[in-house]
């Protein structure tokens, strides 16, 4: 049988199939053969572990780092965050509220319009924060400046001042419009949308031109003022007080700009309005100051003025102050021509006609003023005398017509009296004669010291020496003495016939009013020379705190009862040289005991200033009232009269 043998053409190829599920229904894959070792090796499991590690170590940094930004650390950067959405804007606030001895507003705060301008639609600021406009912006600015009646290049300086000291608020054009502008304004805001009208805070007087001489005004710190210690918490463009109480006590009634802020896009453009915080409660500054008696004491003076007038004498101005005699609180302090702090706080143009004014009405004449007292010096020099020993309350004296001394001849008043006074009599009569013996006397009780006995008690009295009150621009005065400003000035040495005439306030002395109502003080309190005031406290969330004012110094004064004696009787005898003004004929007396001492001073080429020195009641004086009357003759004349109606005032005395 023959075997067949198969074609290999036809060879078919044997193929061997697994199944699918081999291997416990896994797929099989292939690897390296030469690998198996290292991935069933410790190492592979070793290195596969740390990078388990470090992988898990760096999400737990992630996670704590992201819980250390939400959580510790989430306000800081929301602040920041929001922060860049924002910038912040210094604007004005409310001052504090000014009040008199009652509770009574002398000075609060209000709103006020303002106009302000759209720096950004009007122009751009440079790099160096330097705000210039466009040619548009000038266009609107040209058309504004027509409307408001202010130039174009003032608008434009407003505005560039404004953008350099706070670039993101409102830049204000027009301080104080008219009301008429404002409305026409709120009315047409489409045809001028770069300008709108808004309020602002602003000091308000609800009594009106009243009490300019202590109260102050406000105004834009200078640069130059910005390095004194008075404005060091001061910024740019602040306004602070220039001069009064607003001034003293700036820091107690300006609590500092307020942060205000204003939305910003991601490029520094404003993006929405301007919002200022909630302010909170000011501190409230009460005054001594009584706002009837400084009302009668401001109309006295007017009519002191308007009756000098009427006797033939040239009175230009006048002032008057009336002070606690215990405590140095002044109740009234008014000075005549004044001005209306109203008027002052919104017209500039005002405030330049003050400055260039030669009546002076910006000056307060009762703290400011200085001025030879004439008689009422008096008294100071009894004192002196007194207490060196020099005279006793007895010590007889001659009363003549003259005084010579050398060549040269001192007058009295009464050319023709020849009589022996006492100290109270002297006072009361207002002898010069007498005083220029006292003087004299003084002089040659120790020559070797050229006799300054008199400067001394007058400079321990306050005199010669700028007053410790609460106001600023207080005047120092002047004492003639050897060696002083005015003898080597004018080269006039200080000898005894200057001695003799200062004895009765006459020669170079120069005194305010409010210097002279200090040292009345001391010599009716016993000798304590008193610290004068207007502040009296400080109200906060309604506690009100007493400021203290100590007294200055206390004196050993002797014999005050004869000098106090001698003032009595020039008001209440017959003989006095007050006697008409509180008694007079045909008239019922003044219902109170008043004391005091009249003074006419020389005051060439002018009239002789009149003045008037006085304390009531007599057995317990409340009040000291001193009144000067520039050029206004003799002091009966004008400045009593004047003392009498701020008395009437206090005592409400008919």
């Amino acid at each position: 049988m023959a075997i067949s043998t198969p074609d290999p053409r036809r060879r078919r190829r044997n193929r061997v199939t697994l199944p699918r599920n081999v291997g416990g229904g896994r797929r099989l894959h292939p690897y390296s053969q030469a690998d198996a070792p290292y991935f069933r090796g410790p190492g592979f499991y070793v290195r596969v572990g740390g990078l388990a590690v470090v992988v898990a170590g760096a999400l737990a940094l992630l996670l704590l780092r992201a819980w250390s930004i939400q959580v510790l650390h989430g306000a800081a950067y929301a602040q920041k965050a929001h922060q860049q959405a924002y910038r912040t804007v210094d604007v004005a606030g409310a001052r504090g509220a000014i009040v008199d001895d009652k509770g009574r507003l002398l000075a609060g705060t209000s709103g006020e319009l303002v106009v302000v301008a759209d720096d950004a639609s009007l122009g751009a600021t440079g790099p160096h924060g330097v705000w210039s406009p466009s040619a548009a912006g000038l266009r609107e600015l040209h058309r504004f400046a027509r409307l408001s009646g202010t130039s174009r290049g003032v608008l434009v300086r407003r505005i560039r001042d404004d953008v350099l000291q706070s670039p993101y608020a409102p830049a204000v054009v027009l301080p104080h419009p008219r009301r008429a502008l404002a409305d026409y304004l709120q009315e047409r805001t489409t045809q001028f949308p770069a300008f709108k009208v808004e309020g602002e805070a602003a000091r308000s007087y609800p009594r009106g031109p009243f009490g300019a001489e202590f109260l102050g005004l406000l105004g834009q710190v200078e640069r130059g003022e910005l390095k004194t210690p008075e404005y060091r918490q001061a910024k740019p463009g602040q306004a602070v007080g220039q001069s009064g109480v607003e001034r003293v006590y700036d820091s107690l009634l300006d609590p500092g700009l307020l942060r205000a802020r204003v939305p910003v896009d991601s490029l520094g453009r404003i993006a929405g309005q301007l919002k200022i915080p909630k302010q909170k409660q000011l501190p409230t500054l009460q005054l001594s100051i009584d706002t009837h008696l400084q009302q009668a004491a401001e109309k006295a003076i007017r009519d002191s003025i308007a009756l000098s007038h009427s006797l033939g004498y040239g009175a230009t101005a006048g002032s008057a102050i009336a002070i606690d005699p215990w405590t140095g609180a002044i109740k009234a302090l008014a000075s005549y021509p004044t001005f209306d702090q109203r008027r002052a706080a919104t017209d500039s143009n005002y405030v330049v006609r003050l400055d260039r004014d030669r009546s002076d009405p910006s000056l307060d004449r009762a703290v400011a003023g200085a001025y030879p007292t004439g008689s009422t010096f008096k008294p100071i020099i009894a004192e002196a005398a007194l207490s060196a020993g020099i005279i006793t309350p007895f010590t007889p004296q001659l009363c003549s017509g003259t005084f010579s001394l050398g060549s040269f001849v001192f007058h009295n008043v009464e050319a023709g009296i020849y009589e022996s006074m006492t100290l109270p009599t002297a006072l009361e009569q207002s002898c010069d004669t007498w005083f220029y013996r006292l003087g004299d006397r003084i002089w040659w009780s120790d020559p070797g010291a050229k006799a300054t006995l008199i400067q001394r008690w007058a400079r321990r009295l306050g005199l010669g020496a700028r007053p410790p009150i609460d106001l600023p621009g207080a005047s120092s005065g002047y004492l003639p003495m050897p060696g002083s400003y005015f003898e080597r000035l004018a080269g006039t040495p200080y000898t005894e016939g200057q001695a003799i005439n200062l004895s009765i306030g006459q020669g170079a002395l120069q005194v305010s009013p409010l210097q002279l109502a200090v040292a009345y003080s001391a010599l009716v309190n016993g000798g304590k020379v008193v610290r004068p005031h207007v502040g009296e406290a400080v109200i906060r969330n309604g506690i009100r705190h007493v400021l203290p004012f100590r007294p200055v110094r206390k004196l050993h004064l002797v014999d005050t009862w004869a000098i106090k004696q001698g003032l009595y009787l020039a008001a209440n005898n017959p003989q006095g040289t007050s006697y008409a003004v509180w008694h007079p004929a045909g008239g019922a007396a003044f219902p109170i005991a008043v004391a005091g001492k009249t003074g006419t001073a020389e005051a060439p080429p002018g009239s002789d200033h009149s003045w008037y020195a006085s304390f009531a009641p007599y057995d317990h004086p409340k009040l000291v009232v001193v009144v000067m009357i520039e050029h206004g003759g003799f002091g009966v004349q004008a400045a009593a009269p004047a003392a009498r109606e701020i008395y009437q005032a206090y005592f409400h005395a008919k």
